[in-house]
């Protein structure tokens, strides 16, 4: 029995019987988190777990696979089967595959914290302008990814 059939029994049981991790693992004398750690790995498709079996790769392994977006699980097995990777050079081959996507993260974090600032500095503006007597307001609206700025000035 390899480990996705493991887990495959294991959530079985858990569905079969309505029990919680925690009893399934009280029955079996093992840990919760082992049976959730298993339960986990049926979270890659089956053609992966069809080659992680295949592969004779670890547990760690496939676990390591489960923190990709789906579209990069392929491709990061064929790199660790291909390199014949141990579970240190995959976390590595792993880690840069996540943070290869982190700039376009940054970049929208970027983007919205210059809208935040830019909103606060009409807000300033408008305030500035009331101080001084003149009537202004600032209406802000979304309309989906649209920010719109309405600033009313009355000379009076």
């Amino acid at each position: 029995m390899n480990m996705f059939d493991e887990a495959r029994s294991l959530a079985g049981m858990i569905k079969m019987r309505r029990l919680s991790q925690s009893e399934v693992a009280k029955m079996l004398g093992v840990s919760q988190s082992y049976v959730a750690n298993k339960i986990r790995l049926l979270g890659l498709d089956e053609e992966l777990q069809k080659r992680i079996a295949e592969s004779n790769l670890s547990e760690r392994h496939a676990r390591l696979l489960l923190s990709l977006d789906e579209s990069a699980r392929s491709e990061a097995l064929d790199k660790i089967c291909e390199g014949r990777l141990n579970v240190k050079e995959s976390e590595a081959l792993v880690s840069f595959m996540n943070t290869h996507n982190l700039p376009n993260k940054i970049e929208k974090s970027s983007r919205l914290r210059a809208i935040e600032i830019f909103l606060k500095g009409t807000k300033g503006s408008v305030s500035s302008l009331s101080s001084i007597g003149i009537s202004a307001t600032q209406k802000v609206s979304y309309h989906g990814r649209k920010i719109i700025v309405t600033i009313c000035l009355d000379e009076g």
